[in-house]
């Protein structure tokens, strides 16, 4: 469920870059993405204008 949250965050631009890589280190320190999951965040997150 994490992801899903995360990715729509992504796409639909509300958030900064720094927020969405804080919340994606939170719920991977907390254990509630896997590591492949987290890495795709990153890159999607990385992706992004702001």
């Amino acid at each position: 469920m994490p992801y899903k949250i995360m990715m729509n965050l992504i796409q639909n631009g509300l958030r900064s870059k720094d927020d969405l890589l804080n919340m994606a280190d939170v719920y991977y320190a907390a254990g509630r993405l896997a590591e492949e999951q987290y890495m795709e965040l990153v890159a999607e997150i990385g992706k992004k204008d702001n």
